[in-house]
């Protein structure tokens, strides 16, 4: 399919009919039935057919349309920032970052930015999604835990943090100082996913000392959900501790976790693409408060 022919079947799906993408596109129905008809010799298939005297979308329609529908919104961000552009704002910041970051670092980052000009967009996104947005140069900066390997981004390693356990204050095992995997064998585990970053590094850790890895029950998005139902006494959180100190949670107590578990934070930027003076504002915040912010282990 070409530009022309994604063009005018995305206008026939929105209009419902030829008639209302020729009003759409603003040209004439033979030229767009002309369009659709080149477009279905092209591609071998029937993308339309009439049934009782309107046009249907055929099941290969439904299968291309979610793709042509990214490819149009990706020209309506494109739009938008050329609209920016025309009208002089240059304070545009997108991030993508990982959620449990999102919680912990980003409000006080985006309040030390401390502009009206700024207009900033944050999408909290699992790892893997937010280096690719940033690789894309959909965004402007990321903000994930590392290491990040990708040709298509610069990484800045900004620091590390520790994984600890979050749980009820009035659960058994807050009696313990340390926990270890035999303590959780029969605990209901909250924590992100096993092929998240938190998740990998837990599994990687446990392997290398020969012990279990602890079997999550209740999948989160980010550590502080976790603490939440830690809160709620779900059950025994593992989170990233820069969680630890960032909210009020007087029902929660935090304990270390054995073996060691260290989370690598970073910085991303898409290669080859000069930082705006957002981006800089933004990252030397995101460094300050890294640097500033719990480094040493919990002992709840």
């Amino acid at each position: 399919m070409n530009l022309r022919h994604i063009e005018v079947f995305y206008a026939i799906m929105q209009a419902g009919s030829v008639t209302g993408a020729a009003h759409l596109l603003n040209v004439t129905q033979p030229a767009v039935s002309n369009v659709l008809r080149h477009a279905e010799q092209q591609l071998g298939l029937k993308l339309f057919e009439r049934i009782a005297g309107r046009l249907q979308p055929t099941p290969e329609a439904y299968d291309i349309f979610p793709d042509v529908q990214e490819i149009f919104g990706r020209i309506g961000t494109l739009n938008r920032m050329v609209e920016e552009m025309q009208g002089g704002r240059t304070g545009r910041l997108a991030i993508a970052a990982s959620p449990t970051l999102v919680n912990a670092y980003l409000p006080k980052a985006i309040a030390r930015l401390k502009t009206r000009a700024a207009q900033v967009t944050i999408q909290s996104l699992p790892t893997a999604i937010a280096i690719e947005r940033v690789a894309r140069r959909e965004v402007d900066i990321g903000f994930v835990y590392g290491p990040v390997i990708d040709p298509g981004v610069v990484m800045e390693a900004l620091g590390g943090s520790d994984l600890v356990c979050a749980l009820h204050r009035r659960s058994p095992l807050a009696k313990h100082k340390v926990l270890e995997p035999r303590h959780l064998a029969s605990a209901t585990v909250v924590s992100t996913g096993r092929s998240t970053r938190i998740g990998v590094a837990v599994k990687e850790a446990c392997e290398a000392h020969g012990l279990p890895t602890p079997t999550v029950s209740v999948e989160v998005n980010s550590s502080l959900a976790a603490c939440l139902m830690a809160a709620e006494d779900v059950g025994v959180g593992l989170v990233d501790l820069a969680t630890v100190n960032q909210y009020a949670l007087p029902n929660v107590v935090f304990r270390p976790f054995w073996p060691q578990v260290e989370l690598h934070l970073c910085l991303i930027f898409p290669k080859d693409r000069p930082k705006s003076r957002a981006t800089v504002r933004f990252a030397d915040a995101l460094r300050e408060l890294v640097a500033a912010g719990p480094r040493t282990r919990a002992a709840g």
